[in-house]
C-alpha cells in the first residue's frame, strides 16, 4: 500500500511550531502506523511522538489503497 508518512514539530528550540521536519514515501504494509516508534531521530535529534493520525483512502474502480499518516513530534533534550 502507497504511504506517505509527515512528521511535523510542535515544539523544539531549534524548529518553529507546525514545521514540518520531513516527508517520507513508502510502500508498506496497512499496519504500519501501530509500528511507528515512540521516538524519531532525524538530522542527529531526537523526537517523542506526541500523536499520531492516519487517513485511509480506497479507490473501488482502480483498486488502488493509500494512506496518509501524519506524527506530530516534540524535540528532546
Amino acid at each position: 500500500m502507497k504511504t506517505t508518512v509527515k512528521y511535523i514539530v510542535l515544539k523544539s528550540k531549534d524548529y518553529q511550531l507546525g514545521t514540518p521536519l520531513f516527508e517520507e514515501e513508502l510502500d508498506s504494509d496497512a499496519d504500519y502506523f501501530d509500528r511507528i516508534p515512540s521516538v524519531i531521530r532525524f538530522q542527529q535529534h531526537d523526537f517523542q511522538v506526541k500523536s499520531k493520525e492516519l487517513q485511509r483512502k480506497q479507490i473501488f474502480n482502480e483498486f488502488e489503497e493509500s494512506q496518509s499518516i501524519v506524527v506530530k513530534v516534540i524535540a528532546l533534550t
